[in-house]
């Protein structure tokens, strides 16, 4: 078997992606789920992704107005290109370890990731992009404080789990003041936020192929 450098290995998972079935987005919506698809090697996503018309082009907007990424578990911001993270200068933050986390999630009652959501939005306000990919909860306690009047740019929501994942995206495709990008299954995780927030760099930044 002939040795692939780095290089060509990714461009020819990209070019096998492309020869599958079709996915039926528009370019930007596409680069997107191609993404998560080289992230994840499950083609399923083609069916289950679900993209607000609005949310490409306001992801994009604040990505080069440099919003910060706030998230749920810290292998999110593992999983971002530093070089893109860099060039783009990003901010990204997740407290789900602050220091109050577990004090504050046992006093109010929530999880630790629902209340380092709830610990963003106080800290962050609306200038920031939303990626929930691990914790239901932290889903349904951002669309609690969407109720409550935040108002981030984007809700990037793909919770992995058995319980109330599903349930946490669909009801984040119901409602109407957030665009979004989701997959409505139980599927999701860290690897899947991550390649969406490294898709949506690339965009912003004219990089994408």
């Amino acid at each position: 078997m002939k040795r692939m450098q780095p290089e060509e290995i990714y461009q020819e998972s990209f070019r096998r992606i492309r020869q599958g079935p079709n996915i039926p987005f528009s370019q930007e919506e596409r680069y997107v789920v191609e993404r998560i698809i080289h992230a994840t090697a499950d083609w399923e996503y083609r069916n289950t992704v679900r993209i607000h018309e609005q949310a490409m082009s306001r992801a994009i907007s604040a990505i080069r107005l440099k919003a910060p990424v706030v998230t749920d578990v810290e292998m999110v911001l593992a999983g971002l290109s530093r070089g893109l993270r860099k060039q783009a200068e990003l901010e990204a933050w997740c407290y789900v370890d602050d220091p109050d986390a577990h004090a504050m999630a046992r006093h109010l009652k929530m999880t630790r990731s629902a209340w380092g959501i709830r610990r963003a939005a106080h800290i962050h306000g609306n200038h920031v992009i939303v990626v929930i990919a691990n914790a239901p909860t932290a889903l349904l306690e951002t669309l609690q404080l969407v109720e409550e009047g935040w108002r981030p740019h984007v809700i990037i929501g793909v919770p992995v789990g058995f319980v109330m994942a599903k349930e946490s995206k669909e009801r984040l495709e119901q409602q109407s003041l957030i665009p979004y990008i989701t997959n409505l299954s139980e599927k999701g995780g860290s690897a899947v936020g991550a390649a969406i927030v490294n898709a949506l760099l690339l965009l912003g930044s004219g990089q994408a192929c």
